[in-house]
């Protein structure tokens, strides 16, 4: 439906009902659809490169994400940000924000310390 309705194909589609992972008998109790910025992690790329990326992707369907929304669907931002021990900050720059602004759903940033496997 998500992707008949945006005319995209998603970086992972996940469908109520099947197993939440293969270690855990747990269902997932909802579908989720999701995209990627890149196809793997990319070290050294800045969130608000990654999220302009995305925003360029979807933009042209805003209006179809915010029809999905009002029809119960559900939107996030879900961003993981490696924090380094040189103290790196993820920076948002004002016109990123602004373009954010025009979707529905939060911003979650999900950071974490400089223990990224570069394999």
């Amino acid at each position: 439906m998500v992707t008949e309705r945006l005319g995209m194909s998603p970086s992972k589609a996940l469908e109520a009902g099947t197993r939440v992972s293969r270690r855990s008998a747990a269902l997932r109790d909802s579908s989720r659809w999701l995209l990627n910025s890149s196809p793997r992690i990319e070290l050294g790329t800045e969130l608000d490169e990654q999220l302009r990326r995305l925003l360029d992707l979807l933009e042209p369907v805003t209006g179809a994400i915010w029809e999905l929304v009002h029809e119960g669907y559900e939107a996030d931002w879900y961003c993981w940000v490696a924090s380094h021990a040189t103290e790196h900050a993820a920076i948002l720059d004002r016109a990123t924000l602004q373009r954010l602004l025009a979707f529905p759903g939060d911003l979650w940033l999900d950071v974490c310390g400089d223990d990224v496997d570069e394999s």
